[in-house]
């Protein structure tokens, strides 16, 4: 099976050889692909929406993997037992939406050995969520896929995270991997991520209520912050 570049680049960080499961599975793509490569040789995919799970199935049962991928109708990591899986997939959706996902079930996150996960929005609250519960950022890839970019953050067990007071709040919003690493791709990414903000910012020029212009003050902030990292990245002043 070929999977778009996002979910190839997911796969490449799950640990062979353990049990995987993909929350939000969709059309259980990856977990066909997981099994399909020999990376895993058993997967849980669940799903809250029955659309998506009659898909799942059918994808499944055209392979004929049915005894090696379980499909499971359930609100986040509800469909898995404590011990079921060893690496948690959850791409796709919001980064408040992951964090809540994670932080409902502590009981099934302790002998997790690996998170990865692909927020689409809402990065920094996640990463700040996942260093506040000691778990460390282990790794951050970017991808740019259909000219849209995906960040897939990785992130592993730490018995007591001494991370979190070393990222200021702007590089949690950014990725502190992704800057350490200085990816091709985050220069393309953060111009992006301006110009979307200044399409904002334009629109509030004519606004006069306090709030506006205060929104408007803190937007242009945050752009003035997103340069400095660009000059930064170009070797042309220090963060």
């Amino acid at each position: 099976m070929k999977i778009a570049e996002r979910l190839a680049r997911i796969a490449g960080y799950v640990i062979p050889g353990v049990p995987v499961a993909d929350i939000g599975t969709d059309h259980a793509l990856l977990p066909v692909y997981l099994v399909q490569r020999g990376i895993s040789n058993r997967v849980i995919a669940g799903d809250l929406n029955r659309g998506p799970l009659d898909a799942a199935r059918t994808t499944v049962a055209r392979y004929g993997l049915e005894k090696l991928i379980d499909i499971r109708e359930g609100d986040g990591l509800q469909v898995l037992q404590p011990g079921e899986a060893a690496v948690i997939v959850i791409a796709g959706m919001g980064g408040a939406k992951i964090r809540d996902i994670l932080a409902a079930s502590p009981e099934v996150l302790k002998g997790v050995k690996r998170l990865i996960l692909q927020p689409q929005g809402g990065e920094a609250l996640l990463r700040r969520w996942l260093l506040e519960n000691n778990w460390a950022l282990t790794d951050e890839e970017l991808v740019c896929e259909d000219s849209r970019f995906y960040i897939i953050i990785v992130s592993e067990p730490l018995p007591q995270s001494e991370e979190y007071s070393k990222f200021e709040i702007g590089l949690l919003d950014i990725g502190p991997r992704l800057l350490e690493k200085k990816h091709p791709l985050l220069i393309p990414y953060l111009n992006r991520r301006i110009q979307s903000i200044e399409d904002v910012v334009k629109s509030l020029d004519g606004a006069s209520s306090p709030g506006a212009q205060a929104a408007r003050r803190e937007l242009q902030e945050k752009v003035d912050s997103l340069r400095r990292v660009i000059k930064c990245l170009l070797n042309v002043e220090p963060l």
